[in-house]
């Protein structure tokens, strides 16, 4: 078994606490050690990276290729190609995309990589051709929340059928997207709500839609990811309110003194650290681990509001020491009664 080098000094430590406790022999114990290999080189890290620049390449590729009107008229006056034309080929260069990267799958199951890559370069292609084909045919040309509605639908069965996670994230960015462009421009309120505000309930909506994705066979694969991305749409949502409030115009913004923000903070605050508290209780490590990046957030956010000035730096992040050396001691405390129970 060949595993990095922090997963194999966890398992050995792992096999050395099961020795010392006799639940392993010492020739069982042994014989494990053995089966653990240290790889020297995590070329899987590689292998992410490279593929996500080579896609993030393709697509940026044809995007400037679209938008160069230049070029673009150079084609045209060369191959008298209309819009209906690319738009064609640009279907058939995506169902072309879809059917390698179907064999793909099939073919090379071992290279999910690779495999991933074709998928998400396929999926920025789809759209790119539904945009094209709606300027195409003048429809939805002054509402983008059906481009971006549709794109959600095609990225859910793709996200299905490929079972692929990464394009349920995708799913899920249109969606947001085609619910902000439907409820209307940032400088406009929305039911009372502003921009930031309106995706704290549709992020509420997200998350509460997961007990259905947790209990349905085809979806359930797409509970962890969809609920990492529920909570960072929330968090960010809400982090996003704290500094702009909810007012409709940056010039309404600017009249407003930065101490009327005071409630949005403790807002942030009060949920974060509820957030933590229930990712400890339930050993939710997604809940808890999100609650604290955005806790720090909204502490050194604030920072840079209110104490930037008045307040020595040196004196701030004492202030913070301190607080965190509070709540690991608290923690530690609570550890080690729990530690004394379980003996």
């Amino acid at each position: 078994m060949q595993l990095n080098k922090e997963k194999a000094e966890f398992l050995l430590k792992t096999i050395d606490e099961w020795q010392s406790q006799q639940l392993l022999s010492d020739e069982q114990a042994l014989k494990l050690k053995q089966n653990i290999t240290i790889r020297k080189f995590d070329w899987k890290q590689v292998t992410v990276y490279a593929f996500i620049v080579a896609v993030a390449c393709a697509v940026l590729s044809v995007i400037v290729l679209l938008a160069d009107k230049p070029l673009r008229a150079l084609i045209e006056k060369f191959t008298q190609i209309t819009d209906v034309g690319i738009s064609g080929i640009l279907t058939v260069f995506t169902g072309l995309i879809f059917w390698y990267t179907k064999r793909r799958f099939e073919k090379h199951p071992n290279t999910p990589f690779s495999n991933s890559s074709f998928l998400l370069f396929g999926a920025f292609l789809s759209l790119a051709t539904i945009s094209y084909w709606a300027k195409t045919l003048q429809v939805f040309q002054h509402n983008y929340a059906f481009i971006f509605l549709i794109s959600a639908v095609v990225y859910c069965l793709m996200a299905i059928y490929f079972k692929s996670q990464t394009i349920w994230v995708l799913c899920i960015l249109m969606m947001a997207l085609a619910f902000g462009t439907f409820t209307g421009n940032s400088e406009e309120l929305y039911l009372g709500m502003n921009f930031p505000m309106r995706y704290i309930p549709f992020s509420v909506a997200l998350l509460s839609f997961m007990m259905y994705i947790k209990k349905s066979k085809q979806l359930n694969s797409f509970y962890r990811i969809h609920y990492v991305t529920g909570l960072l749409i929330f968090y960010l949502a809400l982090w996003l309110v704290t500094i702009f409030g909810n007012y409709s115009s940056y010039e309404r913004w600017q009249e407003v003194r930065q101490l009327q923000f005071l409630v949005w903070d403790g807002v942030l605050f009060a949920v974060a650290a509820a957030g933590m508290y229930l990712g400890l209780k339930r050993n939710d490590f997604v809940l808890g681990n999100i609650s604290l990046v955005f806790f720090i957030l909204n502490l050194v956010t604030r920072y840079f509001e209110y104490f930037w000035e008045p307040l020595h730096k040196s004196v701030f992040f004492m202030i913070l020491a301190f607080i965190f050396w509070l709540i690991g001691s608290r923690a530690e405390k609570l550890w080690n009664l729990k530690f004394l129970e379980e003996k």
